[in-house]
């Protein structure tokens, strides 16, 4: 019964990775059809999706007060309840002003970032150090084959003529399976019981003034270097899978269903990616993989843009998915190491950090978009990842060596 439990928890996990990829890995390959909905040209209608990314930002931030307060069976079933409700709203009602369905997308998006939370704090209380880090990579394995899976769908039900809408209808099916096998059983508790509920005034004067200074000690320039660089990298691969699809379509006049192909390579090849990055943190320095995984993301998205083959450019994203995407883990990972005794705080700070980029693409990508064409999104992913690389290099080249540690968190303790 004990593994059945800890099984039925695992899935709900994984399936709350899955919804927040479906909606927001298909972006690319539904914009068009968005915009023709809207009666916008693409590069306005993108910035829809920065209420998404917007409202997962929220909802991450909420959720680190709901948490501690409430169960997590009763949040996740709220959560995604109301997911389901507005994605009803969308697919059948249709809503057709820019402002209203900017609004469901918001709610979506907080939604998403508080069902996200509630998986990653179930991770966390039903496995012991050693068995943790692997569950967390195997969420961003359900993550990425999410994005393979939902892109292709929505190419597909495009190129048979039916409304965008209808892929995010069925991230809803995978929705209500997380509220079923919530309901099946119970949730770990999320947050501890105090043994004393007497009042302690003075922890409570000196609470405000040590996470201040907590904050103030994470303020030097190896942190902050760090952390704009995981910023730009979600800015960067956010950019070039919403605007690849529709550079495809207008360069070379390839049909949804095959523009939207290469969000899928990339998010498919990703899986293996990060499962070959698990093996090579344990060969190759934390510092020689990073930098190298940016040179190859630069040269990659370069080779595609300057690529007069559709098929090339649909080609390379098999190898930009499964080259690149440790870069953000591997990022988080150094940039937790710039401080001794890294505090939550930081940890925190880099995945805020991510959230912002993935916030700030569509609406930056949108306008440079509008300055010039498609392919000037793709070009602005090539500057966000030099600009990354630079960073990563000054951040490595600042370094104290002195009392750092370089094991990557994903490793196994000795």
């Amino acid at each position: 019964m004990h593994l059945i439990h800890q099984a039925r928890l695992t899935l709900i996990a994984f399936f709350s990775y899955m919804v927040m990829s479906g909606l927001l890995t298909q972006a690319g390959v539904i914009l068009n059809a968005v915009a023709d909905q809207l009666q916008l040209a693409p590069a306005v209608a993108v910035s829809i999706f920065s209420w998404l990314t917007g409202g997962v930002l929220i909802g991450t931030c909420v959720s680190m007060y709901l948490y501690t307060r409430f169960s997590i069976k009763s949040l996740l079933v709220l959560t995604y309840s109301l997911l389901l409700v507005l994605l009803c709203i969308l697919s059948f009602f249709k809503p057709q002003h820019y402002a209203s369905v900017a609004l469901i997308f918001m709610v979506l998006g907080v939604a998403c970032g508080c069902g996200l939370s509630g998986g990653a704090v179930i991770i966390s209380k039903i496995y012991q150090a050693q068995r943790r880090a692997s569950a967390f990579i195997a969420t961003d394995c359900a993550f990425s084959a999410a994005g393979y899976l939902f892109p292709t769908l929505a190419g597909w039900l495009l190129a048979q003529q039916y409304p965008w809408q209808y892929s995010y209808l069925a991230v809803g099916i995978v929705g209500l399976f997380i509220i079923a096998l919530v309901v099946c059983g119970d949730s770990p508790q999320a947050h501890q019981v105090k043994a004393s509920k007497a009042p302690d005034k003075s922890a409570d004067t000196e609470e405000p003034y040590s996470a201040w200074q907590e904050f103030r000690s994470l303020l030097c320039v190896r942190v902050l270097c760090m952390a704009s660089a995981v910023c730009l990298y979600l800015v960067a691969q956010t950019s070039f899978l919403t605007w690849a699809p529709s550079y495809l379509t207008s360069a070379f006049a390839l049909p949804p269903d095959q523009a939207g192909q290469v969000v899928g390579n990339y998010w498919g090849a990703s899986i293996f990616g990060l499962l070959l990055s698990v093996v090579l943190v344990n060969i190759v320095p934390t510092r020689l993989l990073l930098l190298s995984a940016s040179v190859i993301a630069i040269g990659l998205t370069t080779a595609m843009v300057v690529s007069g083959s559709p098929d090339t450019f649909v080609s390379l994203g098999f190898a930009f998915g499964f080259m690149t995407t440790c870069i953000y883990k591997v990022a988080i990972s150094l940039g937790t190491q710039q401080i001794p005794n890294a505090p939550p705080m930081l940890v925190t700070l880099m995945l805020f950090s991510g959230s912002v980029g993935s916030t700030l693409a569509p609406a930056v990508s949108g306008v440079v978009v509008s300055l010039s064409h498609e392919q000037g999104a793709l070009w602005l992913s090539v500057c966000c990842y030099t600009i990354m690389a630079l960073l990563f290099l000054v951040t490595i080249l600042s370094e104290n060596k002195k009392g750092q540690s370089t094991d990557w968190p994903l490793q196994r303790a000795a």
